[in-house]
């Protein structure tokens, strides 16, 4: 029988490929940010320029009748460039892809390429050997078909481009002139106004997830851009999504507040811009640094933008990660003279503890930092001397972790980190409120609230757990057996910070978490500069990098409860004052991002 060889042909060159599709999803949200602005003067115009009560009588009619068509043709720019928006955001998404695909094809052309080369040489000569012969046949007739398979590939590539591109034209096209926006949108009801009027009066985050489920594209899309301070401040909705909205919140006051000459700000726009200069840096800094193992740059989430809130101190919370779909999520929560202002010193914290998660074998992690809460900051500092904000805080807080259980349908390990009076926060959170979380981590902790023991938090004793250095002052201000917390580090402070500390002291925030009679879970969280007398410098060391803390605190995150390194508890005997065993232990230095 004669064997017949036929070899594989050489597969086509995978065409060059040059878009962006980032910088295109760019361009989408910046034209997204301005039909917000257009709907923000659509609104203006209908309300509070019509209404203002400045005019009355026939000065009145006058100035609302001649504000109407300006009022019709913001709301109708508005529409239009969200049109436009959403077709240029879809086409970002989609080139996106294609340079993934793209990449792919272009690599298997590579690897066929060489395999026909290979085949070509084997069959100059053609063996003799009939057994020779049918395996050289065997494949060549697979590598044709591979190769086949390839054209088919590449096809449906330049196909699916020139769809997107078409796509994305034929929704630009349509609206390219003052005068044809105005044809197309004049007059159009707004699919925003009907999804805002359905929405939920409760804030329940279940009942205000599944109203979001139920709207359409058209009207998630439309209320992100119309109404983004309400979809991105509120529990129940994705994160994605709201961050969407923040987005465009925030580059908005950017954008229109940067544009007023500084000497011409009223005093809240400063506060307002400050606070959003404060929450771009923060940003930026999420997105220029990277997973240590990946070496990918990271996406931040913007979950709260709200920066007018608490007098002007401002709410803001960002993620590193994406809390839709990681497997693993935390929320850590700052403390005293903590504001909007302070939103990098939060952003490299959360930095810091993803990269850590991740080096230590995390693979699919979200760390959030939560500024969510009127800390005591500023002129608000002695509120720190009760547990008023705490109590406060720890209501929103819960709020919060309650939205991050309604918007997830999946089973995802949520941790609760608060540091310094965000422990207090925290235990508040969980004894007054009982969110839903799996773990508690207290750091730098001057106290647990309401908690006489980690069994109260909720989640079992096992699953709280305490990171206090052993010379941070802060950490030494909780009840601790038979000593006044007011006596502990008695004047070894002065100034503003020195008097908050005091007063903390005095009022009591709680018993101490790091005790024995508490019960929690103590890991090691020395520093190698740790001072030799209390003070507050090793208060603020807990997310630095290769410290024993932040190791801990990422096999938590990660639930690799067996890898933390457990300390010691503080214990009280009653004739003398409380004793840390790890005041003379020599701290560690483990390697938590491998630089």
């Amino acid at each position: 029988m004669t064997v017949t060889v036929s070899l594989p042909p050489r597969p086509s060159q995978t065409p060059e490929f040059t878009a962006d599709g980032q910088k295109v999803q760019e361009m989408g949200s910046t034209v997204r940010t301005s039909s917000s602005i257009f709907d923000d003067h659509g609104s203006f115009v209908g309300g509070k320029a019509k209404d203002s009560g400045l005019l009355d009588g026939q000065a009145a009619a006058a100035y609302a009748q001649a504000l109407s068509p300006i009022g019709t043709h913001a709301d109708a720019c508005s529409l239009a460039l969200r049109a436009a928006a959403n077709a240029v955001l879809g086409h970002g998404d989609d080139l996106v892809d294609l340079e993934r695909r793209h990449q792919d094809l272009k690599g298997e052309r590579e690897r066929l390429a060489r395999q026909v080369d290979e085949l070509t040489a084997r069959a100059n000569p053609l063996p003799t050997d009939e057994a020779e012969l049918r395996i050289l046949k065997s494949d060549c007739d697979r590598c044709t078909d591979q190769v086949e398979t390839y054209e088919s590939d590449l096809v449906r590539w330049t196909e699916d481009l020139e769809a997107s591109e078409e796509k994305v034209a034929a929704a630009l096209r349509g609206a390219m002139t003052e005068r044809q926006v105005d044809q197309k949108y004049a007059g159009v009801t707004d699919p925003a106004d009907t999804a805002r009027d359905s929405m939920p009066s409760s804030k329940d985050p279940q009942a205000v997830n599944a109203w979001w489920d139920g709207l359409t594209d058209e009207q998630r899309a439309g209320m992100t851009a119309a109404y983004p301070e309400i979809v991105g401040n509120t529990d129940g909705i994705p994160a994605a999504d709201r961050s969407d909205a923040n987005t465009i919140s925030l580059d908005r006051d950017l954008a229109e507040l940067g544009a007023i000459p500084e000497d011409q700000r009223t005093e809240d726009e400063q506060t307002r811009y400050d606070n959003a200069k404060a929450a771009d840096v923060a940003r930026d800094k999420i997105e220029r640094s990277k997973d240590p193992m990946t070496n990918e740059y990271y996406d931040a989430q913007v979950y709260i933008y709200d920066p007018m809130a608490f007098g002007g101190d401002g709410r803001v919370a960002m993620a590193v990660g994406d809390l839709d779909t990681a497997s693993n999520v935390s929320v850590s929560v700052p403390g005293l003279t903590t504001d909007m202002e302070s939103s990098q010193s939060n952003a490299e914290d959360v930095i810091n503890l993803h990269q850590a998660a991740s080096f230590e074998g995390g693979t699919s992690t979200a760390t959030m930092f939560w500024i969510g809460y009127d800390a005591p900051s500023g002129a608000d500092s002695a509120g720190v001397a009760t547990e008023g904000m705490a109590k406060a805080g720890g209501e929103r807080l819960a709020d919060t972790l309650d939205g991050l259980n309604a918007m997830r349908s999946d089973d995802f390990h949520l941790t609760a980190i608060g540091h310094s009076y965000g422990s207090t926060t925290v235990a508040h959170a969980m004894t007054d409120h009982h969110p839903d979380a799996d773990d508690v981590v207290l750091l730098g902790s001057p106290g647990a609230g309401d908690a006489g023991s980690a069994d109260e938090l909720g989640v079992g004793s096992d699953h709280v757990f305490v990171g206090t250095n052993s010379e941070d002052l802060v950490g030494r201000l909780g009840q601790t057996g038979w000593v006044s917390p007011s006596a502990v580090g008695a004047g070894v402070l002065t100034g503003p910070i020195g008097g908050v500390i005091a007063q903390m002291a005095d009022a009591g925030l709680g018993d101490n978490p790091a005790e024995d009679d508490f019960g929690a879970v103590r890991f090691q969280a020395e520093s190698t500069s740790r001072g030799s007398v209390p003070n507050i410098d090793d208060h603020v060391k807990y997310y630095d990098h290769d410290t024993e803390s932040l190791a801990n605190m990422a096999h938590i995150v990660n639930g690799q409860y067996d890898q933390v390194s457990r300390a010691d508890q503080v214990y009280d005997p009653w004739y003398r004052d409380p004793v840390d065993p790890e005041s003379g232990r020599t701290p560690t230095t483990p390697d938590t991002d491998g630089r």
